[in-house]
């Protein structure tokens, strides 16, 4: 049998490749089938058990006498160490487990999507086994060890094997980019993953997209900001990590010429991901060159005091409410630099 330190390497160098990841603190211990029995008396675990990680000392524990071994290498060390060190979500677990030595009603209450937008299940225990179970599979296929995950997947429990169903079915609906970013890990995106993003979310419409831009602070915990002009109708969608703003290309005109500070400061910060580059930048100069007019000014007031009437309407979603404020001050602020005849076009401008 190859050695469970080559094993190791061979999943190391797929997952730092795939996806920009590495352990840094989750290390492994192997047990003879004797000692695993004895480890898992001491730690009140189910002799039965194939295999056990503690989230707070970052330990991956197997037993090196089971046939299934290999996959089972996978599922604690990377399944479980990644989702722990990397994943805003295991993130969030370490700390729960340092500060009360208690995750169980983190990992087993229901989530309230309200306040926790990220993830794939109702409960995180959901996220936290069955992101393991995916990763498992996949590393199994990548390093050549398909067989002996196909034993082992034949002897799932009927609960396991439906969740694994579940999040290898949202990586095909999500994209494998879209999928990792859904449960908190780290977006390393390039220009052509955002591509594809969008590709595989519009389908047949992305040929309705004239401009798409990204813009944000682009971190990669931070939300994926884009901001997209259409022949689509008008829509914001979010979903825990994806903020699209897009406008039909009609409305867009409009408010060019109101110098709406949520069109502009996309337009002078983003990048531009689809879409002609001359066109950006002749309305760009055409924005620079543009007369301040009192309807730009009404605008701005009136978009401002329209979400102010929205506020009480979020129902506890304090992510929404906090937006909600963000650009009430970003319209009142713009309207009062338009009428002391400055274009600042930029949030940023707008904080100096």
């Amino acid at each position: 049998m190859i050695p469970l330190s080559t094993l190791a390497k061979d999943a190391a160098d797929f997952v730092n490749s795939e996806f920009n990841l590495a352990l840094e603190k989750s290390k492994v211990k192997a047990y003879s089938h004797e000692n695993w029995k004895r480890f898992c008396d001491l730690n009140n675990l189910d002799a039965n058990a194939e295999g056990a990680y503690i989230p707070e000392a970052y330990s991956a524990y197997v037993n090196r006498d089971n046939p299934a071994v290999i996959p089972n290498l996978f599922h604690e060390l990377f399944g479980h160490g990644l989702f722990c060190e990397h994943s805003q979500l295991g993130k969030d677990l370490i700390k729960i487990l340092n500060e009360r030595k208690d995750a169980k009603p983190f990992l087993y209450s229901l989530i309230d999507t309200r306040v926790q937008a990220l993830g794939l299940c109702k409960q995180n225990i959901g996220n936290y086994e069955g992101f393991a179970l995916w990763l498992e599979a996949l590393l199994c296929k990548q390093t050549g060890n398909q067989t002996i995950w196909e034993l082992k997947e034949s002897t799932l429990p009927h609960e396991d094997l439906s969740i694994l169903r579940y999040f290898q079915d949202a990586e095909q609906t999500l994209t494998r980019f879209g999928f990792m970013s859904q449960l908190g890990f780290p977006k390393n995106h390039t220009l052509e993953n955002i591509v594809n993003l969008l590709r595989h979310i519009y389908d047949e419409q992305f040929n309705n997209i004239s401009i798409a831009m990204l813009y944000g602070s682009q971190k990669p915990y931070s939300d994926i900001d884009l901001f997209i002009v259409s022949q689509n109708r008008s829509k914001n969608y979010f979903n825990g990590w994806l903020d699209i703003y897009e406008l039909n290309v009609e409305e867009f005109k409009e408010r060019i010429k109101n110098l709406d500070i949520s069109i502009t400061d996309p337009l002078f910060t983003g990048k531009l991901i689809t879409g002609d580059d001359c066109y950006v930048e002749k309305l760009k100069q055409s924005i620079l060159k543009m007369t301040i007019t009192p309807k730009a000014i009404k605008f701005n007031l009136s978009k401002a005091k329209e979400l102010e009437e929205c506020l009480p309407y979020f129902n506890g979603s304090l992510r929404d409410e906090r937006t909600c404020l963000s650009y009430i001050e970003s319209y009142s602020k713009n309207a009062e630099a338009l009428m002391s005849g400055r274009k600042l076009l930029t949030l940023k401008a707008l904080k100096v």
